[in-house]
């Protein structure tokens, strides 16, 4: 059980400093922001969380509060069209629109924080947003120390055939807002009943996804894989071996098709969600450590003059493997050797 450090105070509103650069109209230029800071004393760095398709920044309370009682400052912006933000569910004007939702995001955490690191995480489709916005060289993206990206939308475990994706795809330009109800077998999410019945329960989330959404994160999700050479911010890729939802596979070939800027950690057992698995606080434990590791490493190479490409990858993972793998079960054994 990890010991916390500090109290933790939190709170929510609207934010319409957030200093978005779409020109589509569709949406109001303001975003429901969460926030989690330790209390009583100054975060080391700052987390900025992306969430997931149909999610709402307020259902990472838990991992947030984790963290904030570790010493880091957390947002979650409610994505345009998701929780307490505007837009129409799962609507989208383009995927430069969601895009620019990740430098709203960042502008709104450095606004609150700005002298210390900042990272991202990013959740399944807010996974695809990150390393799409960090390989597309985002407004923000050198001002950020790295990123961790849990269960991305990169692939599905089953691709859909290519005749399908023809057809959605001539769809999608006649009817690009044609919305598809997207029904969730909550047990894919997470092996905790809790967690599973807190979904059920929440009224903030929705299945609702339009055509336009559903084939710009399936084409994003390719072009991202195709071009994970072009990845230059170190960044931590997490994924469950029983995610039924993404492809964990398609993770692991990104972080090696990347080369040294990334690491990945396999949670053997794990399904999609692994913020609301029994494992997390060994997951927030993982994100926390990394995290601090980067600080470190960032300070050492400025002090003694190194590149940051030849500096040596974190001890969460290893220099010749990327791929570390650690047991899904309550007390969260590591299997890799460290």
């Amino acid at each position: 059980m990890q010991a916390y450090l500090y109290a933790v105070e939190s709170e929510s509103s609207e934010r319409r400093d957030v200093g978005l650069t779409d020109d589509s109209n569709t949406a109001a230029d303001w975003r429901y922001e969460h926030r989690w800071k330790p209390k009583d004393t100054e975060p080391w760095a700052a987390v900025s969380i992306l969430h997931g398709f149909g999610d709402h920044g307020g259902r990472f309370e838990g991992m947030a509060t984790y963290l904030a009682s570790l010493g880091l400052a957390v947002s979650a912006i409610d994505l345009v069209g998701h929780g307490k933000s505007p837009g129409r569910r799962g609507v989208i004007a383009s995927y430069e629109q969601l895009l620019g939702e990740v430098d709203g995001a960042l502008s709104l955490s450095r606004s609150d924080w700005p002298r210390i690191p900042h990272f991202l995480f990013g959740q399944s489709m807010g996974g695809n947003l990150a390393i799409n916005w960090m390989l597309r060289g985002g407004q923000q993206s050198a001002l950020i120390h790295g990123a961790i990206i849990g269960s991305p939308m990169l692939r599905t475990p089953c691709e859909p055939k290519a005749e399908f994706m023809r057809a959605g795809r001539w769809l999608a330009q006649k009817l690009p807002n044609l919305r598809i109800h997207t029904p969730m077998c909550v047990e894919k999410l997470s092996q905790d009943r809790r967690a599973q019945d807190a979904y059920r329960r929440d009224r903030l989330v929705h299945r609702a996804m339009s055509l336009r959404l559903a084939t710009s994160l399936i084409d994003s999700g390719n072009w991202a894989m195709d071009n994970a050479h072009l990845l230059s911010i170190p960044t931590l890729l997490m994924h469950g071996t029983h995610d039924a939802l993404t492809s964990c596979d398609a993770s692991e070939e990104f972080a090696r098709r990347a080369g040294p800027t990334a690491e990945f950690i396999a949670w053997e057992g794990c399904r999609h969600d692994l913020h609301d698995e029994p494992q997390r606080e060994a997951v927030f434990s993982s994100v926390a450590f990394w995290a601090k590791n980067r600080c470190i490493q960032t300070e050492t190479i400025g002090r003694i003059g190194l590149s940051k490409g030849s500096f040596p990858r974190s001890a969460v993972g290893r220099a010749s493997d990327c791929r570390v793998c650690i047991e899904g079960n309550p007390q969260a054994s590591y299997t890799a050797d460290f």
